[in-house]
């Protein structure tokens, strides 16, 4: 779905994230990684929380069926779940203006993960929503 900020358009997406639950010690993670990128898999977005014994990587990659497969190979317990990719404007209320969208439109952020670098006009952040559809509906100006 496309809105406008100006002349600029805010992409609004649907994609597959990928939540993989993994035992949290030292290169866990990082051996994960190296699996993907031997499979040529692009990771978009990623964010990685932990808990005393289990960490949870949670991304949004390119390739997602290759993703999978290489999940599967490597034997990693996880979870596909639908969220949102959103294009919005690096600046100062560009997150405020999507966050009161959706808001108004009684779409909850369950949560959030993105970052923008220095200088770029654009930037993308990806949000699990308690209604997807409803979300893709909406005009973000």
């Amino acid at each position: 779905m496309e809105g406008t900020i100006g002349v600029m358009a805010i992409q609004a997406r649907q994609e597959t994230q990928i939540s993989i639950f993994l035992e949290n010690r030292a290169g866990v993670v990082s051996d994960l990684a190296d699996s993907l990128a031997e499979h040529k898999v692009n990771i978009k977005a990623i964010t990685v929380l932990d808990t005393h014994d289990v960490g949870t990587m949670r991304m949004v990659v390119e390739d997602h069926d290759k993703a999978i497969k290489v999940l599967k190979e490597y034997g990693a317990a996880y979870m596909e779940i639908p969220v949102l990719t959103i294009e919005m404007k690096n600046e100062p209320g560009g997150f405020a203006r999507i966050a009161r969208t959706l808001a108004d439109a009684g779409v909850n952020i369950e949560y959030v993960y993105g970052t923008a670098t220095p200088g770029t006009e654009r930037t993308v952040a990806v949000f699990r929503v308690n209604n997807v559809d409803r979300a893709l509906g909406l005009t973000f100006d």
